[in-house]
């Protein structure tokens, strides 16, 4: 809990802070009481014929406790990352600390004005131009005209939009809003900055640019960054120190390497006993599977496009011709959605003489959209199975820009990514358009 930086008196304090959800259920069905509202025309008709009125059943109420006693300091000029599951109640915290909404228990103390950076991109006034739209978000936040003027031509810079500023907000692309809206957070006065994956914007260089617009910031100004990021390597980059964030609660605070080793630790993928399936009289292949990061960090969390190694530590394969190694990756549901298998590389692991090995298979790219999937390992011959371990890890896809322009890839957009590219010719088609 402990805070050090440019003064002794914390610039955010956060003592118990807990904020509960009540989840109301119907008794009569197991579907959450949205389900009611198909019912409403029934309901209303009961109560309009008493004599046909039946008992109602007592609705339960359920609490959901999105945070729980959460206690920490943040001192002036420091970056502090957020890490957790998603679930594990981040973007609640920062929205707590933002004053969207209120805590439930507890209390939290802001001291200085603070920019919050949830939702890049949105709130801006259609009609409105650009340059209009940042006099707008400063008027809104209690800075006068000067105060824009100021730093307009650095945030018309950043944000990459010097030939659209006059342009109505409706002519921007999204990946054009989004970064007027991290630079016009960046860049307007405020003590602290919080940052709800506003980095997945743009591509590598613009990213790049914001991490020293931050670090400059805290260096040379004594800003506060809150900054929550699926993307590990930034975390690393930025904070010293972070916060490990579980079910509602902070279970880890201190050096990022530590709290990341903490975070990483329930992903070794090493207990497969209750997933594994043998052929009758077969001993045990597999010893572990980990999913690993180009940076050989072992870890479930990945973004669209990445690049994902499955490591497998084998035993006992030596002379087993024919053998063959298989990868499978499903939705929660069990619906397979690709299986890659050693044999499509023309790989024969029943070649080597060695007792113990380690196999990988590499996806040069992850095609599959931002949510959670099931990966599967399997040693088989053919058609035939001798060992399966089901589920053996649980992979967490973010959504990212894998083609660089300001456009992420989310769920709306399909099931899997593909790598492509457009192109646009003057003139028509040779060919008439298909009837």
């Amino acid at each position: 809990m402990a805070a050090t930086g440019h003064g002794d008196e914390p610039i955010i304090e956060a003592r118990g802070l807990g904020k509960r959800y009540d989840i109301v259920r119907d008794p009569r069905k197991s579907d959450w009481i949205i389900n009611d509202v198909v019912r409403t025309v029934g309901d209303v008709a009961r109560l309009l014929v008493p004599w046909r009125r039946r008992p109602r059943a007592e609705r339960q109420v359920e609490a959901l406790w999105a945070l729980r006693d959460v206690t920490f300091d943040v001192a002036r000029g420091e970056v502090l990352g957020l890490v957790g599951h998603n679930g594990a109640g981040k973007t609640t915290l920062l929205r707590v600390l933002s004053r969207i909404t209120d805590p439930t228990e507890g209390r939290a103390v802001v001291r200085g004005r603070l920019q919050s950076l949830l939702e890049v991109g949105i709130g801006f006034h259609q009609e409105l131009t650009g340059r209009e739209n940042v006099y707008l978000k400063a008027a809104i936040h209690g800075l006068p005209k000067q105060a824009v003027a100021r730093v307009l031509d650095a945030i018309v810079a950043f944000a990459e939009v010097e030939q659209f500023i006059d342009t109505p907000m409706k002519r921007y692309s999204a990946g054009m809003r989004s970064r007027l809206g991290l630079a016009i957070g960046m860049f307007l006065e405020h003590e602290v900055l919080v940052v709800d994956e506003a980095l997945a914007v743009g591509d590598a260089r613009f990213r790049a640019r914001a991490m020293a617009r931050i670090r400059e910031a805290a260096r040379e100004h004594g800003t506060t960054t809150l900054f929550v990021s699926h993307d590990l390597g930034q975390i690393r980059e930025l904070c010293p120190r972070s916060l490990l964030m579980e079910r509602g609660r902070v279970i880890a605070d201190g050096p990022t390497p530590e709290v990341l080793d903490r975070y990483l630790e329930p992903d070794a993928g090493d207990d497969l006993g209750a997933t594994r399936t043998l052929r009758p009289g077969e001993k045990t292949h597999f010893r572990r599977v980990r999913l690993m990061s180009p940076a050989g960090v072992a870890s479930t969390r990945f973004r669209v496009g990445d690049p994902l190694r499955v490591e497998m530590g084998v035993v006992g394969v030596a002379g087993m011709t024919d053998l063959e190694a298989r990868v499978d990756v499903e939705t929660l549901n069990g619906q397979r959605l690709f299986r890659f298998r050693s044999a499509m590389v023309g790989l024969d692991l029943g070649a080597s003489a060695s007792s113990a090995l380690t196999l990988g298979a590499t996806i040069a790219h992850l095609p599959l959209t931002p949510g959670q999937y099931w990966v599967g390992v399997e040693l088989g011959r053919g058609r035939g199975t001798i060992e399966r371990v089901e589920r053996a890890l649980k992979l967490e896809v973010s959504p990212a820009d894998p083609y660089g322009h300001g456009e992420a890839f989310a769920p709306h957009d399909g099931a899997v990514w593909v790598e492509g590219a457009w192109s646009v010719e003057a003139g028509e088609a040779d060919e008439a358009p298909a009837p």
